[in-house]
């Protein structure tokens, strides 16, 4: 059993859930909204100074399917080089 972790930038939510649903073993999944953070694109802490924040989406699954739920992923990355998108396996 793999969790993996998204962490996208508020703005990209449809884009990450639409990238999904072709993959059948990812309709169960967990958002957690309005997360505080700095990682490699601008801070995002909901506050004056950086408004914006981020989402966390984490899906259970098998080994196996790991892949399917991460290469779409990565496809996005390719498209938002400058917005906070990144992901991690357990």
């Amino acid at each position: 059993m793999k969790r993996i972790e998204i962490i996208f930038s508020q703005a990209l939510e449809e884009d990450v859930i639409d990238a999904l649903k072709k993959v059948p073993e990812a309709r169960f999944y967990t958002i957690i909204p309005e997360v505080w953070g700095r990682g490699y694109s601008n801070p995002k802490e909901g506050s004056p100074v950086w408004p914006e924040v981020n989402e966390i989406m984490i899906i259970y699954c098998e080994d196996d399917v790991e892949s399917k739920i991460t290469e779409p992923i990565k496809e996005l990355q390719k498209i938002y080089t400058q917005e906070g998108l990144a992901f991690f396996v357990m």
